[in-house]
């Protein structure tokens, strides 16, 4: 008896300390995948996953030092309208993710400077996703602004559908309305709208400044992983829709 458990413990161990190394293997090859279905080869593809896995390890700050009010003209604004909204708010760090925002911004300029997607189209696209994300966001204190992880994805892929004229370009229009709409519509606009910092970031005990990170958690912030989420799903709705091979649609980036 004791013949048989060893073995079968052994294996059940090596299966534990694998699972880590098969789902890192699964994200990248997924996002790979999600690449390619926009237009990128497959070396431009992985060097496009690495190059997100070490930028998500960098935050760029937006300003020296910290923000405890805001600006004089918002000041202004809000006199202007009586509100219990207060001006000031625990100190803030402001910073930019390299990994999480300023890579999907690059790769989405690339696709409309490559002609992969109609400009007005994608840009059209990102306002809707942008306006659909700012609605569902919620500021958490201490935590950040906060969102379904479906709705951006599900939004960009059904929005780059039905936008399209062309199947083809589907997954690039997806994966910028995704993207760029959920950079502006989930951080940018929520972090300029009066109440939302003084939400997240109320007076507290704690010492510290409060880190804000637009693109929040690299890779596997909701801007990245939204891009690559609306290509693989839009390229199904093609797949499904078109009755063809999602591979063969592909536009190979000369």
């Amino acid at each position: 008896m004791l013949e048989l458990i060893i073995p079968f413990f052994l294996l059940l161990v090596i299966l534990l300390l694998a699972l880590p190394l098969i789902f890192i293997y699964l994200f990248i090859r997924i996002t790979e995948e999600a690449f390619e279905q926009i237009g990128f080869g497959h070396w431009h593809a992985s060097l496009m996953v690495f190059g997100s896995v070490i930028g998500s390890m960098i935050d760029i700050p937006l300003h020296s030092g910290v923000i405890t009010t805001y600006p004089a003209f918002m000041i202004d604004m809000m006199n202007a309208i009586p509100s219990d909204i207060p001006v000031s708010f625990h100190p803030v760090r402001l910073l930019v993710n390299v990994g999480g925002c300023i890579v999907p911004v690059l790769v989405s300029i690339d696709l409309l400077r490559r002609r992969r997607a109609p400009v007005s189209t994608a840009l059209f696209g990102a306002v809707v996703v942008a306006f659909i994300t700012y609605m569902m966001a919620e500021p958490v204190p201490n935590v950040g602004i906060t969102l379904p992880v479906y709705v951006p994805p599900v939004s960009a892929a059904l929005v780059s559908v039905v936008l399209c004229r062309g199947y083809r370009t589907a997954p690039a229009i997806a994966y910028i309305s995704g993207s760029i709409g959920t950079l502006l519509g989930a951080d940018v606009m929520n972090l300029l709208t009066p109440g939302v910092l003084p939400a997240l970031a109320p007076p507290s005990a704690y010492p510290r400044p409060l880190a804000l990170s637009i693109g929040g958690a690299g890779i596997f912030d909701g801007i990245f992983l939204t891009g690559v989420m609306a290509v693989l799903l839009a390229s199904l709705v093609v797949c499904l829709l078109g009755g063809g091979s999602c591979r063969s649609r592909r536009v190979p980036i000369s």
